[in-house]
């Protein structure tokens, strides 16, 4: 019976916590709440970074196209392929740099609706949590005057 006994105690022990993580699942702390923001406001962040360097890449592509309409067609050209430095002419070339442009387009495209979804998760998740960035403007400080008060008791 001694033996059998401790095998319950511990399915019970198991069976507690399992019920107290459901509960803090429908009820997030502060510090969670906070770690899901931040979460978010970095893969916007993200998300905009991407967009401005793939930006930079459509002008540039643009710029190479129209550097090409002052030229001849037959007029002998460098791309870069895959690492290699091969000669083309300008007809070869331009048709695969129009494509890649337009490609380029169609991702910040994507990245903006993309971006557009993340956004309006954040701004539904901050009117859900009561976020906003006064608010946690004003909380900042009131974090920092705790820490003054608890660090009274240590000495320097």
């Amino acid at each position: 019976r001694g033996g059998s006994a401790a095998p319950r105690g511990e399915r019970r022990s198991m069976a507690a916590p399992a019920a107290g993580a459901a509960g803090k699942e429908e009820e997030p702390t502060p510090a969670q709440v906070q770690a899901t923001f931040q979460q978010i406001e970095k893969e916007c962040t993200v998300l905009l970074n991407k967009i401005a360097e793939l930006e930079q890449e459509a002008n540039e592509h643009q710029l190479v196209l129209k550097a090409f309409e002052k030229v001849e067609p037959s007029r002998r050209c460098f791309r870069m392929i895959g690492g290699v430095l091969v000669e083309r002419t300008v007809a070869e070339v331009k048709p695969a740099v129009e494509m890649n442009r337009d490609k380029i387009k169609q991702a910040v495209a994507q990245l903006e609706q993309q971006m557009k979804k993340k956004t309006e998760q954040r701004t539904q998740f901050a009117e859900k949590y009561g976020l906003n960035r006064q608010n946690a403007g004003q909380q900042a400080p009131a974090v920092d005057q705790a820490a003054q008060k608890g660090g009274g008791s240590v000495l320097v």
